[in-house]
């Protein structure tokens, strides 16, 4: 099991400023499926409660690694929960502390104002970001400041990286289903199950359930909308900085080569086996099961053409999902989405030449990197950085209100946003970066970060728009302004910075849109499945 004293150290002071600060008052309780959990009081929260590291499935450890989630085991008497879960195995990420993980990962947390069955309040249930390889749920403490407002939160931790999204023949051919992968959405889809079946114990109604993601959170949501097997499993989705319709997946079986995917699923499983030193043959899955864990991290490590993400794997994601939104066949609920103005200022250096900025395009876009290039055009290795963050920024910005005129032209309301606020301090070079919102919505912000007049005022806003749409599916509240929804005429969104207004979108999307265009086409993405565009 691979730890970080400084993160166990942050994670045990939590718990325990909980329980030292809790009312003496007996400790609530609740009673699931499985069994009776006893939580604990929270200062926020004066006649709520917070229970942690419940168990939604069984640990996916064993037998059970790379297998979809089965129930969590049943237990006798009342079990404990103010402790967080461990996380979901992962390596190192340089921008967040590496947490104490382990296989048996799979658990959930609550933060509820009303811990009575006749509450019926409204439920979010949050994915964290971290690009499905790294994170947890317990990452942005969003329960408390979003509870107090009137509604359920569950936060959760699901399989990551080669554990969450390993594909390979020999699965296949084991599966009823005849698929392999996506087993990271599977957790996902078993955790909404759960709360369908168990959340009105915690206070909270199972018909309104809102999804909430930032970045692969934020993009997990989007394929949910698009897979069968979710479907009406929550009534509205919050989408923040994260999109998958105006991108494509990796196949499970056919090589693709486009947008920074390398190869197909099984040929990832394939190169990681072989890492590992286990050959193809009738033994296989069981040998690979029998590898550490921590192993299989250090081989994935240090491999870095490995990659580990969802695909169409016939099953859980079943087509392209710019496919199935094209058609109007995702799922039919409110949708909120946005993104934040400066989002690729914390993403790294990115290319500082033109030659790797080429190559970027290329490897981003394959045949259509000149007109990516002319869109952003970089004429000097002085402006390559600048290009870049602009080009990352526009098809976040993009992505989100293409999901937003997909959701109108099947008339399910749409609120289209974007962050601009800008900090004052040493970060004010990074502008309105990625994440930037779960500051304001946690009310929880980086060491060097510089309080500014309005902020709290800010904070409360986008708390109440949040809550508000998972109340009534429309962000609005007495004495914030208007939120317009989104229409195919006027394509009005809401800035959010020091000024809050409706105001039209960038002319310069509809410009990416004939760059996206013809990508997305069916058509087009049978090309780049059978062309190698590297």
């Amino acid at each position: 099991m691979g730890r970080s004293a400084f993160c166990a150290i942050v994670l045990a002071s939590v718990a325990t400023a909980f329980a030292r600060t809790a009312p003496t008052r007996s400790s609530p309780e609740a009673v699931t499926r499985a069994g009776i959990v006893r939580g604990m009081r929270v200062p926020a929260l004066p006649d709520g409660a917070a229970f942690l590291g419940i168990p939604y499935a069984a640990a996916p450890v064993g037998a059970l690694r790379w297998q979809p989630p089965r129930p969590a085991r049943a237990w006798i008497g009342v079990r404990k929960t103010v402790q967080y879960g461990p996380a979901c195995p992962q390596v190192p990420a340089n921008w967040l502390p590496y947490p104490v993980w382990s296989e048996d990962c799979l658990f959930l947390n609550i933060w509820t104002s009303k811990p009575s069955s006749a509450a019926r309040l409204p439920v979010i249930v949050y994915f964290h970001g971290g690009g499905n390889v790294a994170g947890y749920g317990q990452l942005t403490p969003l329960g408390p400041p979003l509870a107090r407002l009137g509604v359920v939160v569950v936060t959760a931790n699901y399989r990551l990286g080669p554990f969450g999204f390993f594909a390979h023949p020999a699965l296949t051919a084991a599966s009823p289903h005849e698929s392999s992968g996506n087993y990271g959405l599977l957790d996902q889809i078993a955790l909404l199950r759960w709360v369908r079946s168990n959340i009105s114990a915690f206070g909270g109604d199972p018909k309104r359930v809102t999804v909430m993601g930032q970045s692969a959170g934020g993009f997990d949501i989007c394929l949910l909308m698009t897979s069968p097997l979710a479907r009406g499993l929550f009534h509205a989705a919050i989408v923040e900085s994260g999109d998958c319709e105006s991108a494509l997946l990796a196949d499970m079986r056919t090589p693709i080569h486009f947008s920074g995917i390398e190869g197909s699923g099984y040929s990832n499983g394939e190169r990681l086996a072989a890492d590992l030193g286990v050959k193809a043959g009738p033994g296989a899955v069981r040998s690979l099961r029998a590898i550490s864990a921590a192993r299989i991290l250090s081989v994935w490590r240090h491999d870095p053409r490995l990659q580990f993400g969802a695909i169409v794997d016939g099953w859980v994601i079943r087509k392209q999902p710019a496919s199935v939104f094209a058609r109007g066949e995702q799922a039919r609920v409110p949708v909120l989405v946005g993104s934040n103005a400066d989002e690729a200022t914390v993403f790294g250096p990115g290319p500082q030449t033109l030659a790797d900025y080429w190559k970027y395009l290329r490897h981003d876009t394959g045949p259509f990197a000149k007109q990516e290039f002319r869109l952003w055009p970089a004429y000097s290795n002085a402006r390559v950085h600048r290009e870049f963050l602009e080009l990352q920024s526009g098809m976040f910005a993009y992505g989100a209100w293409s999901m937003a005129r997909s959701m109108a032209r099947i008339d399910e309301p749409s609120y289209l946003y974007r962050l601009t606020w800008v900090d004052a301090g040493k970060r004010a070079p990074l502008g309105a970066e990625h994440g930037e919102e779960l500051y304001f919505l946690s009310d929880r912000f980086p060491g060097d970060w510089q309080p500014m007049k309005d902020q709290g005022r800010f904070g409360e806003m986008l708390r109440r728009y949040w809550t508000d749409f998972a109340k009534t599916g429309h962000p609005s509240a007495p004495g914030l302004p208007g939120w317009p929804a989104f229409d195919s005429r006027s394509h009005p969104l809401l800035e959010l910075g020091s000024q809050v207004r409706p105001m039209p979108v960038s002319p310069e999307l509809q410009r990416i849109q004939t760059l996206m265009r013809p990508i997305l086409e069916p058509g087009t993405m049978v090309d780049f499945a059978a062309k190698d565009m590297r």
